[in-house]
């Protein structure tokens, strides 16, 4: 079953040279770009704690180009969220007011900065 919400796994790292800091995720993200988390790993509830594997990919306004959070640029090794707090905790911090997590691997909620700042 195909599904355009769905990014094939195995293609995600696909744009690797395509990476941004989270310095530069900031600059575009006040540039009108977005931020779309995806879910890596459907996550799983322990106690009050949930735990998978976020990503993020910074996506231009035209959606022609996304660029991969990466821990640091010159090693381009993606920037992996393991919990929900964890994930909320970095969205907020950008400036979202409004956090969505998708709770389905291969499912993305996009992120974009509020006009009014």
């Amino acid at each position: 079953m195909h599904n355009s919400a769905r990014l094939d796994p195995m293609n995600l790292m696909q744009d690797a040279p395509n990476v941004v800091s989270e310095d530069g995720l900031r600059t575009l993200l006040a540039e009108g770009h977005s931020a779309d988390v995806v879910c890596r790993v459907t996550p799983k509830r322990t106690g009050a704690q949930w735990s998978g594997v976020w990503t993020v990919h910074c996506v231009s306004p035209d959606g022609e180009t996304r660029r991969l959070l990466v821990t640091a640029r010159n090693n381009m090794a993606a920037r992996e969220f393991k919990t929900i707090n964890g994930l909320s905790s970095f969205l907020a911090g950008l400036g979202v007011s409004i956090v969505s997590i998708p709770m389905l691997e291969g499912k993305i909620a996009s992120h974009k900065l509020d006009d009014a700042g």
